[in-house]
């Protein structure tokens, strides 16, 4: 039973203000006029598609007259407000939940065509835009979740993110590429919004210039997942703060001009830099950067070099705090789910949310624990959960108490329970297999067997599952990545999934997983606990998962999941040759994906 002190309520603290200066209202109207135009035959499809793409609206697979809409949360940062509209919208205009995704957006959807300017005006009150968070633009700009917060972080990269965010929104110069551009900023070496595997990203650090410590960014390029992953080259020894915007329109500029618009399998940035190489990129790149001042008439925002970055203000808990707690429960729920502040006294709390799904009613209850611990703020990550930061210690078993009763108290957030996925094909024209669903699985299974995979031994091993090779769940950098595929059996097509083994992100660097086996659906969540198993039987004293991955060397892997590999005859056992979720014979319906249009 969880046992508590309660305290004298604390002064409440204001939550952030309102800030709508991301909306343009006349944009929603445009946006429902061309949808009108649209639905009365007055707009071409392929041009229709073009335009909703970039506001953030989506095709559903095999779903006509529903859409589904991508919402921006820039760096992930949302208020107790947004939060409220979020539920609201969910509840009156889409199927009732939103997902978070890998960059950090909220997804809706069954989002009626002729009611997603509605949609987008409801949210647009809050805040909150989708323009930009699809198509050949710039995407979401993301970041670390802990930044202003971490103790090893060089500095607060909010600023810069919010500066860059804001900086590329309807700019001219990225309207119109040849495919999308992504960007992200890292706070320290731990990396924790990955910044090689896109296009432009940046890690914080502090270098001495001119005989003074000045902030500045290691900043990396060309990086990308997908079909063909590559990792991002760094682009020079130290990037000044003053030069980060700079540096990286003239990337967009030089993307824009020389990216290939033939072959859209070939027109990310990654593909460029290949075709020319990074010692000419790199050229080119400082050549733009230095006639930029010549070409901008509005200059860049400044960067104060002093300050490092924002200064954060703590926000102390409202209500009555639940000081103290002996609940196995909760301090299973701590370890796995609560880091320190470098600021004494405070922490920050992951919650877990499994599969990145939310109901509405769960938008609304956050948004009142989000006021009551930490000052009416939330942060997505890009691993499918919420952070709550600026939690006083004492606090932590209340807000334990306060997620456990809405259904978010799970542990395990930096655990394998915590599966991250794409939506895969229940709503994807791409995807081969449902991936959300067998993540759901994943997070069911291994979630209700916390006492053999909760523990500190397997912090940091993470799932990674995508629908087709594609990559949008980010599986060739997780500790255990899976990515759907389809394969005869027995006369049948079955879905399947490729394993593969090692990726991560971090410290030394990005290393992509090495596929190890291709493993009937039905069959993973046991290929996936073998492998736990194969993990606690075989690594060394305080050696981690990825390490004894590469002492062990992947061809042991190779013949582990033989037995997985074999199916019985169809009519022996129906269940094991259909999807996750599914209750019907598997069927391969790959189409035109939208994240390419």
């Amino acid at each position: 039973m969880l046992q508590t002190e309660l305290s004298i309520p604390i002064t409440k603290t204001p939550e952030p203000a309102l800030d709508t200066s991301l909306v343009i209202p006349a944009e929603i109207e445009r946006i429902r006029q061309v949808i009108a135009d649209y639905q009365a035959g007055r707009m071409d499809e392929s041009l229709f598609r073009r335009f909703r793409l970039q506001q953030g609206i989506y095709g559903v697979r095999n779903r006509t007259g529903v859409q589904m809409v991508r919402v921006k949360a820039p760096y992930g940062r949302l208020t107790a407000r947004q939060l409220e509209a979020l539920g609201r919208a969910a509840e009156t205009y889409a199927s009732g939940h939103g997902h978070i995704t890998t960059r950090q957006d909220l997804q809706f959807y069954l989002v009626p065509l002729g009611q997603a300017a509605d949609f987008l005006a409801e949210l647009g009150r809050a805040g909150l835009t989708s323009r930009e968070a699809s198509g050949n633009v710039v995407r979401n700009v993301t970041a670390d979740p802990l930044a202003g917060v971490a103790a090893d972080e060089a500095f607060d990269v909010y600023p810069y993110a919010d500066a860059t965010a804001r900086y590329l929104l309807r700019n001219p110069i990225c309207q119109a590429m040849g495919r999308k551009f992504k960007i992200a900023f890292s706070g320290s070496p731990a990396d924790r919004a990955y910044a090689p595997i896109h296009d432009v990203g940046a890690i914080a650090r502090i270098a001495e210039v001119d005989g003074r410590a000045r902030p500045g960014f290691d900043i990396f390029i060309g990086g990308g997942l997908g079909a063909a992953p590559r990792l991002a080259q760094r682009l020079e020894p130290f990037t000044p703060a003053g030069q980060l915007l700079p540096t990286i329109e003239a990337v967009i500029r030089l993307f824009d001009r020389l990216g290939n618009r033939k072959n859209r399998n070939k027109a990310r940035l990654k593909f460029l830099i290949a075709d020319m190489g990074m010692e000419a990129f790199r050229d080119l790149v400082f050549a733009e950067r230095a006639i930029l001042p010549l070409l901008n008439a509005q200059p860049y925002p400044p960067f104060n070099d002093e300050q490092f970055g924002w200064t954060a203000v703590p926000h102390p808990a409202n209500g009555r705090i639940h000081a103290a707690s002996d609940d196995p429960a909760f301090r299973l729920w701590q370890a796995a789910n609560v880091v320190q502040q470098k600021q004494p006294g405070f922490a920050a709390a992951f919650i877990t949310v499994p599969g990145g799904d939310l109901t509405a009613v769960q938008f609304q209850e956050l948004a009142a624990i989000a006021r009551r611990f930490a000052g009416g703020e939330v942060v997505a990550t890009v691993t499918q959960n919420l952070a709550l930061r600026w939690i006083p210690q004492h606090a932590l078993p209340g807000l334990y108490l306060a997620l456990r009763e809405i259904g978010l108290g799970q542990p395990g957030v930096n655990r394998p329970a915590n599966v991250v996925s794409c939506p895969g094909a229940d709503t994807c024209n791409l995807a081969i297999t449902t991936s959300h669903q067998l993540a759901l699985e994943l997070n069911r299974r291994l979630g209700q067997q916390s006492d053999m995979y909760g523990g500190d031994d397997l912090e940091g091993v993470d799932i990674k599952v995508s629908g087709c090779p594609n990559s949008c769940g980010h599986h060739h950098i997780a500790a255990i990545g899976l990515h759907g595929s389809a394969r005869r059996v027995n006369g049948r097509l079955v879905p399947h999934y490729r394993l593969l083994l090692g990726g991560r992100v971090g410290e030394n660097g990005a290393v992509f997983g090495a596929p190890v086996a291709v493993i009937p659906a039905r069959n993973v969540p046991a290929a996936v606990e073998r492998v736990l198993t194969l993990y606690r039987l075989g690594h060394q004293a305080d050696e981690i998962f990825c390490d004894w991955i590469d002492r062990t060397g992947i061809a042991f892997f190779k013949g582990a999941f033989k037995d997985l590999q074999l199916l019985p005859a169809p009519e022996e056992s129906p269940q094991l040759y259909r999807d996750w979720g599914q209750e019907t014979a598997f069927a391969l319906q790959v189409g035109e994906g939208e994240c390419a249009a």
